[in-house]
């Protein structure tokens, strides 16, 4: 049976909340500072353990650079802790879960924002001028850039293999996936080509 209940460190001034199931051990967790609207915390191992599925050791690092680190091990609920509804907490889940998304500034762990890598343009799924570009970084996770990103720039769609310079701008962890969101450092001017791809 699932449970779910809330309670507050005042010497940390944290308010957790938790989801646990029957053995005690953490299904979600939301920890907040100094109010509930500042999330240090807002995890899931499960989603975590899918997250290292798909990218490995990087992907999980990157999934706690993000939402942080859940309590390992069972929970155990302490006497003053309040019950907690499905329904206030999926509210608190959606709050925390989108400061760490949105607020957060993810400049810190292996692959942080601001930081500049070399890769390719790889194959993507759908027609240049959609969606996107992905791009092979040498890692076990992909970067990709916005097809909006290209669109601003005018320059012509990159083929498959054009090397270039990115900069990482955002970490996007979560359904099972991870992904660094990117923009090239420097783009062609409008009509000009990319440099040629490397040799392979």
């Amino acid at each position: 049976m699932t449970r779910r209940f809330r309670f507050t460190d005042h010497e940390q001034d944290l308010r957790h909340w938790f989801e646990v199931g029957d053995d005690g051990r953490v299904l979600r967790q939301i920890s907040f500072q100094g109010g509930e609207t500042a999330a240090l915390v807002a995890a899931d191992p499960a989603e975590r353990e899918e997250v290292r599925q798909v990218g490995g050791g990087l992907a999980v690092q990157l999934y706690e650079v993000v939402y942080g680190t859940a309590w390992s091990g069972p929970v155990a609920e302490p006497a003053d802790a309040a019950p907690v509804t499905e329904l206030d907490f999926a509210l608190a889940w959606g709050r925390a879960r989108s400061h760490r998304q949105c607020d957060v500034r993810h400049d810190s762990g292996p692959v942080p924002v601001g930081v500049r890598l070399p890769g390719t343009f790889a194959a993507s799924p759908w027609p240049p001028g959609a969606t996107g570009v992905l791009v092979d970084l040498g890692l076990s996770v992909p970067g990709f850039v916005d097809a909006l990103i290209l669109l601003r720039a005018e320059c012509q769609w990159p083929p498959d293999g054009t090397p270039a310079v990115f900069e990482v701008i955002d970490i996007r962890v979560g359904n099972g996936s991870c992904q660094l969101r990117l923009r090239p450092t420097a783009t062609p001017a409008p009509g000009e080509p990319w440099p040629r791809p490397s040799p392979r």
